[in-house]
């Protein structure tokens, strides 16, 4: 059942991951600037919600 679950968030992560190369590539370099800096600040917040900092 783990071993599943782990193979599932690794497919996913990947996917998601080429899906946002993909978007980010058809971007204008302002939209892609603004994105990083939103994705940043949400990582950061995920992170420190699950005690990491």
């Amino acid at each position: 059942m783990k071993g599943r679950f782990v193979k599932g968030v690794i497919t996913g992560s990947i996917i998601g991951a080429t899906a946002g190369m993909y978007a980010a590539s058809k971007m204008t370099p302002r939209q892609r600037k603004r994105l990083m800096k939103t994705g940043k600040k949400m990582l950061f917040n995920m992170m420190d919600n699950m005690g990491w900092f």
